[in-house]
């Protein structure tokens, strides 16, 4: 990618519940003006029952935010090629949604036979994807993630079936999205350039912004000298 002709278009905001990626997706795409696209919270009918009963909701709730991503990633790359959108900010992307059936399949929140559903749909939806232009990963600790979620204190997090009684969600379900992501983001960087970026503090968005250009210049001129 040549970074002074064609700047990233269509970067996606990756990272556990509570990292911060809402507040970073509007603050660079104020900044650059791009159109933020959020993660579908407000439109989930699931998510308030998921939370209140995760055995009965998971699978439900995963399929339709599957089915609603793959609609938002579509709209973003469509968007950006027709000249609807300068570029997109994205807060989560389905290149992620399998991290959260995967972690629900392992607690027993999904059953085998749905997991496989769900694993084949997506498989399915992977081969009409094209891939963004950079993921920026938030890099938080699970009990940096679990403040802010606290401190946002949405009613649908207060109380959950999760794990165990503490206040909103649990620390435990957190630290095994934040082991999950971290081999996701190892899996990820080899095909799609992603950028760790560490977001213990919250940095302004043309600091994040830079710090992403040089490191994706850095990238771009190790694969070049790769190939000599």
């Amino acid at each position: 990618m040549d970074l002074q002709t064609r700047p990233p278009r269509f970067v996606v905001i990756s990272g556990v519940i509570g990292s911060g990626k809402t507040s970073l997706t509007t603050d660079l795409a104020d900044y650059l003006g791009y159109t933020p696209i959020y993660e579908p919270v407000a439109d989930n009918p699931y998510l308030s029952d998921f939370y209140k009963d995760p055995k009965r909701w998971a699978y439900p709730m995963q399929e339709r935010l599957k089915s609603m991503r793959f609609r938002l990633h579509q709209d973003s790359v469509w968007g950006i090629r027709s000249g609807r959108y300068k570029g997109v900010i994205a807060d989560r992307s389905i290149h992620e949604d399998s991290i959260f059936a995967e972690i629900n399949h392992e607690l027993g929140n999904i059953c085998e036979r749905d997991w496989e559903t769900y694993l084949a749909g997506f498989e399915d939806m992977k081969h009409f994807l094209m891939e963004p232009d950079a993921i920026i990963f938030l890099d938080a600790s699970p009990e940096t993630c679990k403040a802010r979620a606290d401190q946002r204190d949405r009613p649908e997090e207060r109380n959950t079936a999760l794990g165990p009684k503490d206040r909103g969600i649990p620390l435990d379900y957190l630290q095994k999205l934040h082991a999950r992501y971290s081999m996701w983001a190892a899996e990820v960087a080899n095909r799609i350039p992603l950028i760790p970026v560490p977001w213990e503090e919250f940095r302004p968005a043309k600091e994040v912004w830079e710090y992403v250009l040089r490191r994706l210049d850095f990238r771009s001129r190790f694969n070049k000298n790769m190939k000599l």
